[in-house]
């Protein structure tokens, strides 16, 4: 089995598209394991419930987890469904954090902030290099922003956890960007 096309296609359901194979989120972006297998069995022949758990357990960037006891299964960001809402327990995040994009939205980005978008979330990285690969699936010349994340946190911004090296917020004002200048 493909590992990478299984993962794209549970990332592609439990983020954007459950309706697709026939599902629907609860409220905290969670299906249960048992119907989320049932439609991956309709595209991976043979997919067992061992292979989501084999998924879950060994994806390095924490994409998704399970709840009460593997009964339920969610992806932990970068949710684009309306309505949708993990659990998400605000934390102090570090002093610094990045976020990659591309150069055409550089100046708007500078002038307005940072917004979700199509997504329900604001996605931010620990490093340069997770934001710059991040960036990198978009333009093939990332512009990455610098956060000063703990000061927005003092100002009363929230951010969330969600993985060991993502942040996520809801929108960040440009006062606490700047461009990240590499050497």
């Amino acid at each position: 089995m493909n590992r990478t096309k299984l993962s794209k296609t549970v990332s592609y359901i439990l983020r954007h598209h459950p309706e697709d194979f026939d599902l629907k989120l609860a409220a905290d972006a969670s299906v249960k394991t048992d119907e989320l297998l049932a439609a991956l069995q309709r595209k991976f022949k043979g997919i067992t419930k061992a292979d989501l758990i084999e998924l879950v357990k060994n994806d390095a960037k924490g994409r998704f987890s399970f709840l009460e006891g593997r009964k339920r299964i969610r992806a932990n960001y970068g949710h684009s469904i309306e309505g949708v809402n993990p659990d998400y327990q605000a934390v102090k995040p570090p002093a610094i954090l990045y976020h990659g994009t591309r150069p055409e939205v550089q100046a708007k980005i500078m002038n307005v902030g940072l917004k979700p978008m199509g997504r329900n979330y604001v996605h931010l990285s620990v490093g340069v290099k997770e934001a710059e690969k991040v960036a990198l699936r978009r333009t093939n010349q990332p512009v990455i922003f610098k956060i000063e994340a703990l000061k927005a946190h003092h100002d009363g911004q929230n951010f969330y956890k969600t993985a060991e090296d993502i942040y996520l917020t809801d929108q960040l004002s440009a006062d606490y960007l700047s461009l990240n200048i590499c050497s």
